[in-house]
């Protein structure tokens, strides 16, 4: 995985969590760096969870085991 720090500048965690709220892409927060997360959409999390729910329900009964990670 290739993560991109946003800055070089030291973010305090509540200006982190200020910048998160309105972001289109989810990021960690570490070390006061801002480091972007991939399959963070809000898209990508609707289409995550529908293809696990159909999984989880098409394969009901059979010796499988449906899993998630991002």
């Amino acid at each position: 995985m290739v993560t991109q720090i946003k800055t070089e500048k030291f973010y305090s965690p509540e200006e982190y969590l200020s910048l998160e709220i309105d972001s289109e892409e989810k990021h960690e927060y570490i070390n006061g760096a801002i480091i972007s997360m991939t399959g963070g959409t809000p898209n990508h999390n609707k289409i995550a969870g529908n293809l696990y729910a159909e999984l989880n329900l098409a394969l009901k009964g059979q010796p499988y085991q449906i899993l998630i990670t991002n």
